[in-house]
């Protein structure tokens, strides 16, 4: 979010005691403000490379403008203005099944047409941004699915992955019977 990037260049410092320069690339997991406001920012700081799937890549350099509701497109815009967020141009652009360190790519169009999961079988460890939330021991789907058509495809991409935690982009984490609580919210996502 805006306004954020002094608190995550402190958690860098002070709990990863860790050189902001140390940081070699920035995934986005998809171009929505919420994770995308400071992302200028950040680049500037630790100078790292700025990856994103292909399909989101305009979205973060300015080149299309964020849809959404009447109601959230000009909160939007006045944020951009308030926290004077500047378009970033990807440096990596990403596509299914490509590595990113031990991650492997997982295209999952539905929350926006460029939303990605990450997700590194050595450590079974899957980001999934926000195609996923987790609160009151249940998964859930998105706020908002820009693409219904493709969301439940790609959610069902998921299926078959050992995982032993999932990080969602918002709420709590996954840390005990992912693979279990993913496939009861696939059963009641085609219920």
């Amino acid at each position: 979010m805006p306004g954020k990037s002094g608190e995550i260049i402190d958690y860098i410092k002070n709990d990863l005691e860790r050189d902001p320069q140390d940081i070699k690339t920035i995934v986005v997991t998809h171009h929505h403000f919420d994770h995308t406001g400071i992302l200028d920012k950040l680049k500037k700081i630790t100078g790292a490379k700025v990856a994103i799937h292909s399909a989101d890549a305009d979205y973060i350099s300015g080149e299309k403008t964020q849809h959404g509701s009447l109601f959230m497109i000009p909160i939007v815009m006045f944020m951009k203005i308030i926290y004077r967020s500047r378009p970033v141009k990807a440096d990596i652009l990403l596509e299914d099944g490509d590595q990113i360190g031990d991650y492997r790519v997982i295209h999952t169009p539905g929350h926006t047409s460029g939303s990605i999961c990450l997700y590194n079988p050595i450590n079974k460890v899957l980001f999934v941004g926000d195609n996923l939330m987790y609160s009151n021991d249940k998964i859930e789907g998105p706020r908002v699915v820009h693409e219904p058509e493709n969301y439940k495809k790609s959610i069902e991409k998921l299926r078959n992955l050992d995982m032993g935690v999932i990080l969602t982009g918002h709420e709590q984490p996954i840390t005990s019977g992912a693979n279990n609580r993913l496939d009861t919210f696939l059963t009641e996502l085609y219920d």
